[in-house]
């Protein structure tokens, strides 16, 4: 049977892990929504702290994986002490909030020698283009990527690479992006959005690259 879904190959894990994201005992994951990734990292993490601002996406969470002490907090404000974990990750989060003070509180609750992960989608990639049709992020993105610029932080880590995005159809694809943006179907917009889609509106299974950065980051 295809696999369908986000990131079929898993490969978001596999890059965090080569970029030494279980580096230390102790892993912040900050922005964890459903627990996707989170149910990932659980399985190799010795201890695993998520934290997220929407309760809904976090009782999804809970729910969904193990092992894992879940928060309902922000990035901006994180009810954690000064240098209480080895690594913090932003898993595609950074952009969601103010991306100046997650970097503070991020640094503030590193321990010294600590590295923060931070996975942002590109603007320009595909899957990305087609999340713009519901809701432009082309500004929050590059205020994110502008915040790591600005910062003290030194990038010792980057690259960019593709995950798969896999859906049966275009009409499963188009029912997962209304659910994700919490929309009620739309007739007109599902038509906008397969015209997004141009000629791969025909294939079966369709498949979409959903292009990445990720940087290492340290004090």
């Amino acid at each position: 049977m295809t696999s369908m879904g986000i990131d079929t190959g898993c490969l978001e894990a596999v890059k965090l892990e080569e970029f030494g994201v279980f580096g230390g005992p102790r892993l912040l994951e900050v922005g964890c929504g459903d627990g996707r990734i989170t149910a990932q990292l659980a399985e190799k993490a010795t201890c695993l702290v998520a934290v997220d601002p929407n309760e809904n996406e976090l009782m999804r969470a809970v729910h969904r994986v193990d092992r894992v002490l879940f928060s309902r907090a922000s990035g901006v404000q994180l009810p954690f002490a000064d240098h209480s974990f080895d690594r913090v990750l932003f898993t595609l989060s950074l952009h969601h909030q103010d991306s100046r003070l997650a970097l503070q509180e991020a640094v503030r609750v590193l321990v010294p020698g600590g590295r923060i992960l931070a996975m942002e989608p590109a603007v320009d990639g595909e899957a990305q283009q087609l999340f713009h049709f519901f809701e432009d992020e082309t500004a929050a993105l590059e205020s994110a990527m502008a915040a790591i610029a600005d910062s003290p932080l030194r990038i010792t880590q980057a690259t960019q690479f593709e995950a798969d995005w896999q859906f049966e159809s275009k009409h499963e694809f188009s029912r997962y992006m209304f659910a994700y943006h919490d929309l009620a179907w739309n007739v007109q917009t599902e038509v906008g959005l397969f015209q997004q889609l141009g000629r791969k509106a025909a294939d079966r299974p369709l498949v979409l690259k959903d292009k990445l950065n990720l940087l290492c980051l340290s004090v």
